[in-house]
């Protein structure tokens, strides 16, 4: 082990009388400082138990162990999780999947003392203490044999005493962790890359993994949240192998799966779902600037996810979003509107090119929330309007089909699955070809790469194995059909996509002619801007049930497309030209500042004209 050169720790026992700590012990051991710590705590002749660290070079100590106000803490609390990862060996308990179980119902423990669950794992002194809690951690330990007792048909009992060996056996690890204090000094020095190269070089096969994830521990240390997590993003930033990035976006999840940690990094939000829009804003990369209130460190993480994919940090964070999303959590204090235009605002930035990002459980959050807040007066939606009204403000067909597919995987799915399946086969029907899928703009490559992306998505699903077959053939049509379209030919190509004419419903300025027959926009899309007519005559249908239905005749003078405009929800029914139309745009900008000029001068008047569009959308909803 190359230990030569590498200056030694000194570590310092700490006791507090009530009035000051005084120096007990002091080694160049950690194993004997934390020895010695657990006997003064164990005696319970003091008010608090503090282990220091002082290596060559630091201008300071850090902190590794403390345990203050003995006998006068409040009794913690464990966090129910709804299910667990199983562990077949002693290393799977150290892998990310169970310290992140493991991590949220030891949470009250963990962010008492700004621990991470891969910490705990290497800390005797922070294990044996949570052993004594005599309340606390038998009530973890059972939490986590049921669990277990699920996945394996063993009783609960069976798995609370393999539980216990597999605790005994860490705490046994910890005790004998000293020797990974030489590769934390290394790493302190070097980056990520060659640790593990030394550690490879140093150790045998079987104790790699363990001398990793020592080093880490041991590297985390000490300090507060935003040390460890700019501890932990300098390990990102200066990793070029892909294995020593994914250790580190180990670290930085189970770091911001924590909520004390998320308020000392990010400082608190003035809403939630100001805080789900960080948090979506952050995985896309589109999170450049941090107030100064935040962690100046969050804008670099921001940086990674432009650089590498982050998976473990993006799903602790999608999660995050998914939660709140889901729950009754009011989005703020300012209204009904106000949440409805901010829910739109944070499902935009959600979607994904087939379905939106967090999967099956965003689906369900987007749905449940849907319920409570696109229902008129405060009343829910219907499960099956509320699935209908929120595929209506997904941007194509493709996401529409994704998150219905992703749906059909989760409990809401598995309760309202005659819901879902109706909405499934009605989208299917209403499919020709590949480009009914996506919008205009997307290239083929893509196109190709969205039909994959959908059947990898159905394979998931648990649809029936009849509808599974017959949907996976279809979208493999769709590509083949498309191959066919686009092999050469000795008649003239067709020009290039980008040379169509884009879609009347993009002209949101000046005036718009519309030709016999031409549709100006469709049921469900997004509202970009109203229009008023100035020749000719329009038709507006809705799709109910399974037929377009005649909703109105408009002709010169009425205005048609305002009422996605003011309430920001999509079009509610299909606009096409019945003879040559002309129109005049008015933009969102315009009907926006002229509301505003409304809502300054006439408040009456502008609250009574939000209510008459919300009435009219759900009387249109009462009619299917």
């Amino acid at each position: 082990m190359a230990q030569k050169g590498w200056s030694k720790s000194t570590f310092e026992v700490l006791a507090n009388n009530g009035k000051r700590w005084i120096i007990d012990m002091s080694s160049t051991r950690r194993d004997d400082a934390m020895e010695y710590a657990e006997k003064l705590l164990a005696a319970g002749k003091h008010d608090g138990v503090r282990v220091t660290e002082l290596r060559e070079g630091w201008s300071t100590e850090r902190v590794v162990f403390e345990k203050i106000n003995l006998g006068r803490e409040k009794p913690l609390r464990i966090v129910l999780e709804p299910q667990a990862e199983f562990c077949t060996s002693l290393n799977d308990y150290y892998a990310l999947p169970a310290r992140l179980t493991m991590g949220r119902i030891l949470r009250a423990y963990l962010d008492q003392n700004s621990l991470s669950m891969l910490e705990l794992l290497f800390h005797a002194g922070h294990l044996r203490a949570l052993d004594r809690m005599d309340k606390f951690f038998p009530s973890a330990i059972q939490h986590g044999a049921q669990l277990q007792a699920k996945l394996t048909g063993q009783t609960k009992l069976e798995r609370l005493d393999k539980l216990q060996i597999v605790f005994d056996k860490v705490l046994a690890r910890a005790r004998k962790s000293d020797d990974l204090a030489t590769y934390a000094e290394f790493l302190e020095h070097n980056n990520l890359d060659r640790t593990i190269a030394l550690i490879e070089q140093d150790v045998g096969p079987k104790q790699v993994e363990r001398s990793i994830y020592g080093t880490l521990a041991n590297h985390l240390e000490g300090g507060g949240w935003r040390d460890k997590f700019k501890r932990a993003i300098v390990l990102a930033e200066t990793s070029a192998d892909a294995r020593s990035v994914g250790l580190a976006d180990e670290l930085l999840a189970e770091i911001l799966d924590g909520v004390a940690a998320i308020e000392e990094l990010f400082g608190g939000f003035s809403t939630p779902v100001e805080a789900w829009k960080a948090y979506v804003a952050i995985i896309s990369g589109r999170f450049t600037k941090a107030p100064s209130y935040m962690s100046p460190d969050i804008v670099r993480l921001n940086e990674l996810f432009n650089l590498h994919p982050m998976i473990a940090t993006r799903q602790v964070l999608l999660r995050r979003v998914s939660k709140g999303l889901g729950s009754t959590q009011a989005f703020s204090k300012d209204g009904r509107e106000k949440d409805r235009s901010d829910f739109v605002g944070l499902l935009r930035g959600l979607v994904e090119p087939t379905g939106l990002s967090g999967g099956p459980y965003m689906a369900e959050a987007m749905i449940l929330r849907a319920k409570t807040l696109l229902g008129e007066d405060g009343d829910d939606l219907p499960i099956d309007t509320a699935i209908r009204q929120a595929l209506y403000l997904m941007p194509s067909q493709a996401v529409r089909l994704g998150v219905l597919l992703d749906l059909t995987s989760t409990d809401l799915g598995e309760k309202h699955e005659v819901a879902i399946r109706q909405q499934l086969l009605h989208l299917l029907d209403a499919l020709r070809s590949i480009y009914d899928l996506f919008p205009e703009d997307v290239h083929e490559d893509e196109r190709t790469h969205g039909i994959d992306a959908l059947r990898e998505r159905l394979g998931m699903s648990i649809l029936g194995e009849d509808i599974k077959t017959s949907l996976s053939a279809s979208l493999g049509k769709m590509i083949t059909d498309k191959s066919k379209k686009t092999e050469p030919k000795s008649e003239p190509k067709p020009k290039p996509q980008s040379d169509t004419a884009p879609s009347p419903s993009e002209q949101t300025e000046g005036e718009l002619a519309l030709a016999p027959g031409q549709v100006l926009f469709e049921e469900g899309e997004e509202g970009k801007a109203a229009y008023l007519v100035l020749d000719g005559v329009l038709e507006v249908s809705r799709i109910i049930g399974d037929e377009a239905r005649h909703l109105a005749t408009l002709g010169r003078g009425e205005i048609v497309g305002e009422m996605a405009l003011i309430d920001h929800q999509p079009r509610m029914a299909s606009v096409k030209a019945v003879t040559a139309s002309k129109l005049m745009c008015i933009s969102e900008k315009s009907l926006s500042d002229r509301m505003g000029k409304l809502a300054e001068n006439d408040q009456v008047l502008h609250f009574l004209l939000k209510t008459v569009v919300r009435r009219l959308r759900g009387l249109a909803r009462n009619s299917e």
